[in-house]
């Protein structure tokens, strides 16, 4: 009797990320996404809001200043920060803000 014999066959390895692990870091991205954006909003946004036309020699402290709602100075600015999208303090004479109304 002739026992045809073949060498063990190799299985080939999945290379790569299996799609779960691809599935997974995904969501999480996304997750940690999500909670970001929330949280740059996070902040007790006012629920009414006035408009102010900066002057000359205004600066956003001195407009905080100037509309008190019994909440710290520095909170104030950045209210007014966060409600005009404003990366920095910088404001020039003739701009419109929006600042929270007390």
């Amino acid at each position: 009797m002739i026992v045809d014999e073949q060498p063990p066959r190799r299985i080939p390895r999945r290379r790569g990320w299996p799609v779960g692990r691809i599935v997974l870091v995904t969501a999480l991205a996304t997750c940690i996404g999500w909670g970001l954006a929330g949280g740059a909003g996070a902040s007790s946004a006012p629920t009414a809001a006035a408009t102010v036309v900066v002057r000359p020699g205004d600066t956003v402290w001195s407009i905080a200043a100037g509309h008190p709602d019994g909440e710290d100075i520095r909170t104030e600015v950045a209210q007014i920060l966060s409600l005009n999208r404003l990366r920095s303090p910088i404001i020039q004479p003739g701009e419109t803000l929006v600042v929270p109304a007390g």
